[in-house]
Order: C-alpha cells, then sequence, then structure tokens
C-alpha cells in the first residue's frame, strides 16, 4: 500500500514539473490600462535579479527559462522519487513567478493587477508549485 502511494505521490510531481514547464512558454497577465498582455518570455533575468523591469529578445535570458528548467528538474525530482530535488525547485519555480508578478505589478500598477488578470501560464506556474511543493514532502526514496 505504502509503494504504491508513493508511486502515485511521485506521479503527481512529475505531472506538477510538466505543468510548470508548460505555463513558463504561457501568456501570464491580461492588458489593462497601460499594461500589455505578457508572459514571462521577454522579461530578462538581470531585470528581475536588479527590480527593474527590463525587456529582452533571447529566449534564453528570459525568466521563461529559468521557469523551465525549474519544472524540468520537478519532473526529473517525480520521477527518481526525490524529496529535495522536487521540493528545492518547486520553491525555486514559485519564488520566480511571485518574483516576476510582483515586479509586473509594481513596473505597471500595483492596484490595477487582480488576481483575475492572471491567465493560464501564471496558474499553471503557482499551482503546479505549490503542490509540487507540498506533495514533495510524502515523496520517499529509499527502503521502508
Amino acid at each position: 500500500m505504502r509503494t504504491g502511494r508513493r508511486t502515485a505521490i511521485a506521479a503527481l510531481v512529475a505531472l506538477c514539473g510538466i505543468a510548470i514547464s508548460v505555463g513558463a512558454i504561457q501568456t501570464w497577465v491580461n492588458a489593462r490600462g497601460h499594461r500589455p498582455r505578457l508572459g514571462i518570455q521577454h522579461t530578462a533575468i538581470s531585470g528581475v535579479l536588479h527590480w527593474h523591469y527590463q525587456p529582452t529578445g533571447s529566449f534564453t535570458n528570459s525568466m521563461a527559462m529559468v521557469v523551465i528548467v525549474a519544472g524540468a528538474l520537478v519532473f526529473v525530482g517525480g520521477v527518481f522519487a526525490s524529496r529535495l530535488l522536487a521540493g528545492l525547485f518547486s520553491l525555486i519555480a514559485l519564488a520566480a513567478a511571485g518574483a516576476w508578478i510582483g515586479l509586473n505589478a509594481a513596473h505597471y500598477s500595483p492596484t490595477s493587477l487582480t488576481y483575475s488578470d492572471l491567465r493560464l501560464g501564471a496558474w499553471l506556474v503557482i499551482g503546479g508549485s505549490l503542490i509540487g511543493l507540498l506533495s514533495s514532502f510524502f515523496v520517499r526514496r529509499g527502503q521502508t
């Protein structure tokens, strides 16, 4: 019974990794006022780290790349039933999502970004990260 439950939880964590990676290439916010309809593909990593909205044309230098890599490592953590890998990179994906949403809200208008403005990409990353993080505590690798 325990092995079946662990396998199911590990599969759930792997699915969360897929959701995180897919969410990175989707649209994150609706257009409202001065804010355009955006995703994280065109926001530079260095801009987020310096809390300055900075567009980039390179996908490899965008926040989407960070989230895709984190999602891939959550998937690997689920496949190998690694608590550390799944939990750590779920937390990193969640932090990256929070940082980008916070930067976007600060750059355009913090009062005009409501939860209903968040689109599929943001919800996939936030939901996948939270479920992956919580589920990673129940994934056990090793002997029973």
